[in-house]
């Protein structure tokens, strides 16, 4: 059959996106303003913070209250450490991470000593076979999955790296959960910081987990935050985005959808500024949908034949005014 012709249509600011058949019956449905980003349904989650200086300022602060756990990849341990300098340092023994992991040789002594003190689990791991980043996401796969990994760690024997293999002992632990689970694993919502930006390689290392995760552990769902984008993958085959209006109008501006994988064909967008149809985007080409924005008020429909990168610009102040108020209407009230 063959694909008819490309359409791109002008819409206004904003707009009511209907709910069709083909929109109300696709599998793939993402909450924006709650991916990875507020605790509304976010009873497994994860912040991971790798080694680059955090500049979220406010919404770093948001961020973390909106997890569960927090995990430091090695050197990122220090950043934590560090970004209390510019705040009143008494809070920095309010923010103490669940883990630090790595090969730990970019943690300092007096950081590792500080955290190991107020009860942080630190786990070494020499494996240069996987990237920081790789070992903070096996162990968080392994905090919410695994009795073994929780028993190993509830020990408390630090001097021992808590019974698990030096070399690539969270690896063997998660190669081993996933041979007894026989059913799909919950979802965990993973918000990563410092992940884009720093070195080139890995920025684009960073974008590869988006799509390798996607096929290895799809339960794991994945956001980057920066102190301009929150970062995330698009699934092929139709994708219905859903957020509230005070997120639209308020916390975000611009958006992207970028095919870094592969080239391919937005199929059908709905609630787009410019809204397409049978559109060719490549990054060869330079065909790419840069500087779009969601119309829709409180919807986005996205088909494209393949996965791509949906970047959404933020506006850092408004989004941690926007978690901070979604964090206190699920905390229980205190009494």
């Amino acid at each position: 059959m063959s694909k008819g012709i490309a359409e791109v249509t002008e819409n206004p600011e904003r707009i009511a996106v209907e709910l069709d058949a083909s929109v109300t019956l696709c599998k793939n449905r993402i909450v924006i303003g709650e991916a990875g980003l507020t605790k509304k349904g976010a009873e497994r989650s994860a912040l991971i913070i790798l080694n680059q200086r955090i500049s979220l300022g406010e919404l770093f602060l948001a961020a973390w209250s909106a997890k569960t756990i927090r995990i430091c990849a090695d050197g990122g341990a220090n950043r934590l450490y560090e970004f209390f300098e510019g705040y009143d340092v008494t809070l920095r023994q309010n923010y103490i991470p669940d883990y630090i992991i790595g090969d730990l040789d970019s943690l300092k002594p007096d950081v590792k000593s500080y955290y190991a003190s107020k009860g942080a689990t630190i786990i070494c791991q020499n494996s240069q076979y996987s990237t920081d980043f790789t070992k903070c996401i096996r162990l968080l796969s392994l905090h919410y999955n695994s009795s073994t990994f929780r028993d190993a760690v509830m020990m408390k024997l630090p001097e021992v790296n808590h019974g698990i293999e030096i070399e690539d002992g969270i690896q063997d632990l998660y190669n081993d959960m996933l041979k007894k689970y026989t059913t799909d694993i919950l979802p965990i919502e993973v918000l990563a910081i410092n992940a884009i930006g720093g070195r080139f390689d890995q920025t684009i290392h960073s974008i590869t987990q988006l799509y390798k995760l996607r096929s290895t552990d799809p339960y794991l769902k994945l956001v980057y935050l920066t102190d301009t984008d929150i970062i995330l993958l698009i699934p092929g085959g139709g994708t219905l985005l859903s957020y509230d209006s005070e997120f639209r109008d308020s916390c975000i501006g611009n958006c992207g959808l970028l095919p870094i994988g592969v080239p391919t064909t937005i199929l059908e967008t709905r609630g787009l500024k410019w809204d397409v149809r049978n559109w060719d985007t490549s990054i060869v080409t330079g065909n790419v949908s840069s500087s779009n924005r969601l119309a829709g008020r409180k919807r986005c429909y996205l088909n494209a034949g393949d996965d791509f990168v949906l970047n959404l610009e933020i506006f850092p102040e408004k989004l941690a005014c926007y978690i901070k108020q979604s964090t206190r209407k699920l905390d229980p009230p205190r009494i």
